[in-house]
């Protein structure tokens, strides 16, 4: 899959850090030494981080050289690595806090990934984690009708998309094996929207990725994009004042190192 496009990321970046603020501020340590971040992306998550915990060592850690170079760039005070989480981390020491916002669904076998994570941590840190949950949502369940259609189905379907959202559940069976302590809980961020299009738009910069991979930048990806903004606007409503509400579901977790 080709690399992640940071402008296109950030284009709705106070809706994609909202997530990292709400996560941090529940978290209860006053002085944390060492964080990482794991999946940084473009710094905006490491930020937050930064703005919470000052005095703290933080590292941002992301698989894609797009995103670190973006996040080299607008915060050059910060350390930075170009590394994939799901390979071996021990060389980075442990942490009072590992973070993850929006990230770790994209990384593969989340059973292992987790304990590997949380193994990371000091004595009384925390792993602190945001996933989004799209599996219920139209605009996953739209997408998944599309690739499935005949029209597109012979070029489509057999895209295994590498990104893996489960419910509450799923998580909860992973940490309650690691941690007496866990804290879980699931949010739907109502985000206002000028249009289906900017729908279709935040989308392609995340789930859409390995599907407009596939077409590239023949008609046929233009085509494939229409089709889908129409599949979009049967299932998201117009409000009075023509903007669309679009509801985002969320899954956070902490669980503490005793």
């Amino acid at each position: 899959m080709s690399d992640w496009q940071p402008d296109l990321y950030l284009k709705f970046a106070k809706e994609r850090t909202q997530p990292s603020i709400d996560l941090a501020v529940r978290i209860d340590l006053s002085d944390p030494k060492r964080i990482i971040d794991i999946g940084c992306g473009p710094g905006n998550s490491t930020n937050v981080l930064k703005a919470r915990w000052p005095q703290a060592q933080i590292v941002g850690l992301d698989n894609s050289e797009a995103m670190i170079d973006e996040a080299r760039s607008k915060y050059p005070d910060m350390y930075w690595i170009h590394s994939d989480a799901s390979g071996d981390l021990t060389k980075l020491g442990s942490f009072d806090i590992v973070f993850s916002n929006a990230a770790v669904q994209w990384m593969p076998n989340q059973q292992m990934l987790l304990p590997k994570l949380f193994a990371m941590l000091n004595k009384n840190g925390v792993l602190a984690v945001q996933v989004p949950c799209t599996k219920y949502m139209p605009i996953y369940t739209e997408l998944e009708k599309l690739i499935a259609a005949e029209k597109w189905k012979d070029l489509l379907a057999d895209i295994v998309s590498s990104d893996s959202t489960h419910a509450a559940d799923f998580y909860y069976d992973i940490l309650c094996g690691l941690a007496p302590q866990i804290d879980l809980w699931e949010t739907n961020y109502f985000q206002v929207v000028n249009s289906h299009s900017d729908m279709v738009e935040w989308y392609s910069a995340s789930g859409l990725r390995p599907y407009l991979d596939r077409l590239g930048g023949s008609p046929a990806q233009s085509e494939f994009l229409k089709e889908y903004e129409n599949a979009v606007k049967n299932a998201y409503c117009t409000q009075i004042d023509g903007k669309l509400l679009f509801p985002y579901t969320r899954v956070f977790f902490i669980a503490k190192k005793i």
